[in-house]
């Protein structure tokens, strides 16, 4: 049956090959108006059967990538694909995509090929981006306004989950949180935040930890920039409500261009919704949920191909980044990279990426929860297995993103692109991957490498380099 019951009125969906698909769903009220910059409110109840044919709008963003319905301030809509609305109670996987925080939405990911491979339902979200969702109102006016609401968006869609999932055949007790880039981030946040706890038992970290939310001296600096931009300007819920949207885009396109080298809106440890610092988040227990994190060999590539400067690439920037951290240690580490393009390339993937999500890794396994790791190796001529590359494989090659990212396919590809959704599919059945894959655990750390060729259990893969950074992590936004 296409027609399902949700707390705010029945949708009707639509027929996707083996599957339905429900698009375009509220989760929560339009963001627009007296509820600009407001933490999400429930979405208000409809008469009648909704239809949920089409996608919604994506969030306000400078570059629109696959946004079917365009963009709006009224954005946090989601899509779900199951099997079967019926009474089964299959797992769930929720999808956060990433962007940066910037761009992005729910609808770059069609979920009915893994929908019906796993027999699983699939659930892709929005958030909203940039000075919507990651915007400091609450500093910058004095008003009690709630911190990262991009964040508070995505708890809102988990609690959304929770409510109505059962009845499009999904189990809310077998939740798998999933998200690449900003989308890892937000679940490293989101394994640190109270509101956030009980919502999902698993989750999937691909290419991204919470050493690129904001600390306070970074968030001071982006408070400081919007403020010299807005003035009194945004002062007072009324005053909120009149700035046009293209008022609050150019202000947020004039910092971004002020503050290279890191994303301006982005989330930040706030000591309400998630942690008060990067240190304090790694030191809280991790929760009872079973996590598998991985990265990119060669992350860093795609922000030299697309030059997108957002994170630190250059030598110089680097090594000023680890002498502000780890003070004389940075030498040590340094020398574990020669000052050449191959060096730097994995001096840059390995700070602001990889070592970040192994060591997030490394602490939720000495914490004895549930864990697995690997390593993304195929790669592609002068920007190797670039970040966001391995998407195409778990996601399917949908359009000329695919190939961007990850290349034509080819026999040996497919073969990879059907291994990996297997060990997804399998870590959000069975909370964890498929046959061969060991858990990561102190010391041997052991790391499935995933490659064309064939994968591999490799122990501490890159230990040497691993050994020099001591554990020790150098956020991007200090």
């Amino acid at each position: 049956m296409g027609t399902v019951p949700t707390t705010a009125g029945p949708i009707q969906g639509r027929p996707q090959g083996r599957v339905t698909a429900w698009l375009g769903v509220p989760f929560a009220a339009p963001p627009v108006g007296r509820r600009r910059f407001a933490a999400p409110e429930p979405v208000e109840p409809w008469a009648g059967v909704r239809p949920a044919t089409r996608f919604g709008p994506a969030s306000l963003q400078r570059f629109p990538i696959k946004a079917p319905a365009g963009v709006s301030e009224d954005c946090l809509y989601l899509n779900v694909w199951s099997p079967q609305a019926d009474s089964a109670g299959r797992p769930v996987l929720v999808w956060i995509h990433g962007g940066g925080f910037t761009i992005g939405n729910g609808a770059m990911y069609d979920g009915a090929a893994l929908a019906a491979a796993g027999d699983v339902v699939v659930v892709t979200i929005n958030y909203r981006l940039g000075v919507f969702g990651f915007l400091d109102v609450g500093r910058l006016s004095g008003d009690d306004v709630p911190s990262n609401l991009g964040l508070r968006d995505q708890i809102a869609a988990l609690q959304w989950v929770q409510d109505n999932i059962a009845g499009f055949g999904g189990d809310p007790r077998r939740v798998t949180v999933a998200g690449e880039s900003a989308g890892a981030v937000s679940i490293a946040l989101l394994l640190t935040a109270p509101a956030a706890a009980g919502l999902f038992r698993s989750a999937i970290m691909q290419s991204g930890s919470h050493t690129l939310a904001h600390g306070s001296r970074t968030h001071a600096a982006v408070t400081e920039a919007y403020a010299r931009e807005f003035g009194s300007e945004i002062s007072g819920r009324a005053g909120r409500t009149r700035i046009p949207a293209a008022r609050l885009q150019a202000a947020q396109r004039a910092v971004d261009r002020a503050m290279p080298g890191i994303v301006p809106t982005a989330p930040w440890f706030d000591g309400d919704l998630v942690a008060a610092s990067a240190a304090q988040a790694g030191e809280r227990p991790p929760p009872d949920v079973a996590l598998l994190a991985g990265h990119n060999r060669d992350e860093i590539t795609l922000f030299r191909y697309l030059r997108w400067k957002i994170v630190p690439s250059t030598r110089r920037e680097l090594a000023a980044r680890l002498a502000d951290e780890l003070g004389p240690d940075a030498g040590r580490v340094l020398d574990q990279y020669p000052d050449t393009r191959r060096g730097n390339l994995a001096l840059a993937s390995d700070l602001v990426f990889a070592l970040p999500t192994r060591h997030f890794a490394e602490r939720h396994a000495a914490a004895g929860r549930p864990t697995y790791c690997y390593r993304f190796d195929p790669g592609r001529p002068l920007v190797g297995a670039m970040h966001a590359s391995e998407l195409p494989y778990v996601w399917g090659w949908q359009g000329a993103a695919g190939i961007v990212l990850a290349g034509r396919e080819t026999p040996a590809r497919r073969a990879l692109a059907g291994r990996m959704r297997r060990h997804w599919l399998d870590f959000v059945t069975r909370g964890r991957p498929g046959d061969g894959w060991s858990p990561f655990a102190l010391p041997d750390r052991r790391t499935m490498i995933l490659d064309t060729g064939g994968d591999r259990m490799e122990p501490d893969p890159d230990g040497v380099r691993r050994a020099a950074w001591g554990g020790r992590d150098v956020p991007i936004g200090g």
